[in-house]
């Protein structure tokens, strides 16, 4: 220390480690790579001397989630792009236990700018807690540590997480504060379901995860039990829907280790979600498969988008008006090839699209592309037109503040009228349905667009959700006309919502007509429009011109 210091500096340093235990001091020599620490340090972090070298002793003790942003911060100083450090990190003591550490410190540099010395001292600022703020739950790190330990005793039993799928829209629609209340409210009840039965953890925002003895009849009891009570919650006398979606996995069977057991639930997760399952979804070697399959799929997409949207296509599936049997429009349907998906479906891609936000670019590709040849077709002298054209968005798509910009700036390009177009709302819509969404919507229909809430009959979609929606058209999925003709209690329903909105002064598209008998019962019944195979698959832009508009 004296070869580094002055008598002075070094009797004021000693002095230093030892007026306040909470404080640890240190200073160290950049150009010969040595540390010097205080007793304390020594003592508090169990380091083999108060002389470290190298110095980079101290940084293997940091937490590894931990050690980037400390070296990025280190990086920093020795490059002479600041000399003062203030850092965050989790360190081990000599329990072994991590504690919240702040680093300070300030560097000196020598004449021709190298790193020469720096000093500073870390303060202790508290053993990691157990408990989650939020909610007085047991958190993430004490999930980490009961899992654990029952791992290592050898004993076998179920890990379930769930995560919830439309707090954004309970906090758009609420407010934050009230967010709060409702996951503080769910993880209660989580408490109160999983009592003697299962520990719950709130290990992230809004994800709970718990484990127990058992096997799959243990784990698909307690989760029908979470369904059945934490589907429908009321705070602050609201009446809140949770949806949510469940991964599972076996231990010791699925992993031994709790990196392994937790990254299993995150795979089970993802994946429900990205499928849109609103049951269990359990970890297998195949759903790892599917997984890193979409991870590929998710880089192939974002190449086809880098070399301006290449494999991208779009077909023109035609929508018939059933009073006279006329071209009433088409919906625009996307399609995408790769020699490395070759079958990719859009049930497959789309959502994929939509989880990474590359549906925004890709969205208004197509919004450019299928108005760049309505305006062709319809701008010649073609003997028939295109009345309408509809429009896939999603709710990630409303995201972009600017889309409805862009829309009628499209629109005004190509010189088609605005209500030319129609906006299908896909499910994500309505899963994340809020005000201010439903001002979009309404600034488009003011703007002569009309707007389709698509699939209706799957999902989360409801009657009630047309007294909140500016909507214009409802168009009846195909899972709920196929089995009209020999099912009396479905056709009833599609009757009835057929006759609902049209009381509501809101029209009919019926999709899935495959055939006359199904044609037959939602014409009489009073249904607007009719698509379905039955007229035409979905077909290129050029035969769909030689078809329908030459």
């Amino acid at each position: 220390m004296k070869d580094l210091l002055s008598d002075f500096d070094s009797r004021l340093f000693d002095i230093l480690s030892k007026s306040n235990s909470n404080m640890f001091f240190y200073c160290i020599d950049m150009k010969n790579n040595v540390a010097h620490w205080s007793e304390s340090a020594k003592d508090y972090f169990s380091l083999p001397s108060t002389r470290l070298s190298p110095a980079s002793l101290w940084a293997d003790r940091i937490h590894p989630d931990d050690i980037k942003g400390h070296d990025k911060k280190i990086e920093a100083l020795t490059s002479g792009e600041t000399p003062y450090l203030n850092c965050e990190y989790r360190i081990m003591n000599k329990a072994g236990d991590y504690i919240w550490a702040n680093c300070r410190g300030y560097m000196t540099y020598d004449e021709d700018g190298a790193p020469q010395v720096m000093a500073g001292y870390v303060c202790n600022m508290g053993q990691i807690t157990k408990i989650d703020p939020g909610t007085g739950m047991w958190n993430a790190y004490a999930f980490r540590n009961n899992l654990s330990a029952m791992l290592e005793r050898g004993e076998s039993g179920v890990a379930m997480m769930i995560d919830i799928r439309n707090f954004k829209r309970i906090n758009a629609k609420f407010g934050y504060d009230f967010g709060d209340t409702v996951l503080y409210t769910i993880g209660h009840r989580l408490l109160d379901i999983c009592e003697k039965r299962a520990t719950v953890y709130r290990v992230a925002g809004t994800q709970f995860a718990m484990f127990m003895s058992g096997g799959r009849e243990e784990a698909i009891s307690l989760w029908s039990d979470i369904e059945e009570y934490v589907q429908n919650i009321t705070v602050g006398g609201k009446k809140i829907n949770i949806h949510f979606v469940t991964g599972v996995t076996f231990f010791p069977q699925d992993g031994q280790h709790f990196d392994q057991i937790n990254s299993n639930l995150t795979y089970t997760v993802a994946a429900a979600k990205q499928a849109e399952r609103k049951d269990i979804v359990y970890y297998s070697g195949e759903l790892v498969m599917q997984r890193n399959r979409l991870v590929r799929m998710n880089e192939a997409l974002q190449n086809s988008i880098t070399n301006g949207f290449k494999g991208f296509s779009i077909v023109f599936q035609p929508v018939i008006d059933a009073s006279t049997g006329a071209l009433h429009g088409a919906e625009v349907l996307l399609r995408w090839e790769d020699d490395d998906f070759p079958k990719a479906s859009p049930v497959e891609f789309i959502p994929v699209l939509e989880h990474s936000e590359k549906i925004i670019p890709v969205g208004r590709w197509v919004v450019d592309e299928a108005l760049r040849y309505v305006s062709k077709w319809n701008n010649s002298d073609m003997p028939h037109k295109l009345p309408h054209v509809n429009i896939n968005f999603s709710y990630i798509q409303f995201s972009d503040e600017t889309l409805k910009d862009y829309i009628i700036s499209k629109l005004n390009e190509y010189k088609l009228p605005h209500n030319i177009l129609i906006a299908e709302l896909t499910e994500s819509c309505r899963v994340e349905y809020t005000e201010d969404l439903a001002a979009i919507l309404q600034s488009l229909r003011d703007e002569g667009i009309s707007i389709a809430l698509d699939d209706f009959g799957t999902g989360y979609a409801s009657l009630m959700l047309l007294k909140d929606t500016p909507t214009d058209i409802v168009k009846l999925d195909h899972t709920m006309t196929r089995s009209i003709k020999d099912r009396p209690k479905d056709r009833s329903l599609v009757e009835f919502i057929i006759k609902y909105c049209i009381q509501a002064g809101i029209q009919v598209c019926t999709e899935g007509v495959e055939n006359k008998d199904i044609q037959d019962i939602v014409k009489s019944a009073g249904t607007s429009f009719l698509q379905g195979y039955l007229y035409d698959k979905p077909l290129p832009p050029d035969e769909f011109f030689e078809k329908y508009i030459k």
